[in-house]
């Protein structure tokens, strides 16, 4: 389904990087929070391979039929904006 929306894995850790860097955003009023996501190692985690869990997770979501190729499909039109508006901004 990637191939019909010619994206790559590339495009998809910038969308998904894209949503943790507004995730982290969120904690400009509250530092301590942050520091404490950022120095228990959770952030770390989250951003491993985050890529190709994502990815993971849809196939499988897909497999065990708890998603629909039409839904896989919206979330990857959604990585597609991600990577339009990244070639688009100054």
């Amino acid at each position: 389904m990637m191939n019909e929306l010619d994206l790559g894995i590339d495009d998809v850790r910038w969308h998904l990087a894209s949503e943790q860097a507004e995730r982290i955003l969120q904690y400009r009023e509250r530092p301590y929070e942050l520091n404490r996501l950022i120095w228990s190692g959770t952030l770390e985690a989250e951003l491993y391979d985050m890529e190709e869990r994502f990815l993971r997770g849809l196939q499988d979501e897909l497999d065990r039929g708890l998603r629909d190729p039409a839904s896989v499909r919206t979330v990857l039109r959604k990585v597609a904006a991600s990577r339009q508006k990244r070639y688009s901004r100054p």
